[in-house]
């Protein structure tokens, strides 16, 4: 009888261990971040990750215009840690893909939100077939932005999902940081 009550008791811990424990969101450090053929807003041709020059990039993945100033958050916090050879930042808003003339639209709008001719170069719209590219990003919540930082070939590095705070910013800036390729 007491063996049974031990094993039942350490079974039951375990349970409890699991759900206390925070839920990943996210891939391992190794995955490849899934290929799309793009466009930035200065209407420049961009496939992620082939067309990835710098030795670090930080992809700051939004799911919806809600999360336009959680994102532009992300990117001013990173400026200082952004100069284009050694890290990059990318803004990559990921819209279910609606058809041509309904993108001509949502990328007309948002140009004229991003109206700074820098910041366009490095937003780039990922209109996604979302059941196929969601879960090869393996995304698994849209409820804050998807931070996610790769080497130059588009492997990934880590990833955070969260607004920008001290410690997440701290976080993606040490992985940003890391030793070049």
């Amino acid at each position: 009888m007491t063996s049974r009550v031990l094993k039942s008791a350490a079974v039951a811990a375990l349970f409890v261990r699991a759900a206390l424990q925070p839920f990943q969101v996210f891939a391992a450090p190794g995955d490849t971040v899934p290929p799309v053929k793009a466009e930035t807003l200065s209407k420049v041709k961009f496939s992620v990750p082939q067309d990835f020059t710098a030795a670090r990039n930080v992809l700051l993945f939004s799911f919806g215009r809600d999360m336009q100033a959680a994102v532009d958050a992300w990117d001013a916090a990173l400026a200082p840690t952004r100069d284009g050879v050694r890290v990059q930042v990318y803004n990559m808003p990921l819209i279910p893909n609606p058809g041509a003339i309904v993108r001509g639209f949502i990328s007309g709008g948002m140009r004229g939100v991003y109206e700074d001719k820098a910041v366009r170069e490095r937003v780039i719209v990922l209109y996604v077939d979302e059941k196929a590219y969601f879960p090869a990003l393996k995304i698994t919540d849209r409820s804050a932005p998807l931070i996610v930082v790769t080497d130059r070939a588009g492997v990934e590095i880590g990833r955070v999902q969260s607004v920008v705070t001290e410690s997440t910013l701290a976080e993606v800036r040490s992985m940003a940081e890391m030793a070049s390729d």
